[in-house]
């Protein structure tokens, strides 16, 4: 997959300050390669359980240097951003049932997102790996619906 719009996120700030900036001369699009693979096993008339199972390499990210953000106005963006690499890899678990007057589903992912900036005049971190700022390890959702009548449902997430 390629990119030719990059998410700018100031880590720094809390106000909500992402930013798409695009793909110049200076700046490369984004590049990545995802892999994955996954086992069904359906229960008649009772569950579906999966697991899958993910690989992401991701080239030419973008993120402010160390320091930098678009407060500051004493250069233009381009000299504010480094790029580098990042990986994201992870698995996902799905128990769900579809039959019945109760239906809804159990879904936990643990995941993993890094960055990587390390090529030379572009370090960030030292040039050390770092989490990505929507790296989320853990993420358990629940879902029930039961059937009261033919007009009344019931739902909780």
């Amino acid at each position: 997959m390629t990119q030719y719009v990059h998410l700018l996120s100031n880590n720094t700030i809390s106000l909500p300050s992402d930013l798409w900036v695009p793909v110049t001369d200076r700046i490369k699009p984004m590049s990545s390669s995802q892999y994955s693979a996954g086992l069904f096993y359906d229960i008649p008339g009772l569950f579906d359980l999966s697991v899958e199972g993910y690989y992401k390499s991701m080239h030419n990210l973008l993120e402010y240097r160390d320091g930098a953000s678009l407060l500051t106005t004493s250069s233009g963006w381009e000299d504010k951003v480094a790029m580098g690499d990042g990986w994201a890899y992870g698995l996902e678990f799905l128990l769900q049932r579809s039959v019945g007057r109760t239906t809804g589903w159990i879904g936990y992912t643990w995941s993993k997102s890094m960055r990587l900036f390390n090529r030379p005049g572009q370090e960030i971190n030292r040039g050390l790996p770092f989490p990505a700022k929507y790296d989320r390890r853990h993420d358990l959702s629940i879902t029930v619906a039961h059937k009261l009548s033919e007009r009344i449902d019931l739902s909780a997430t």
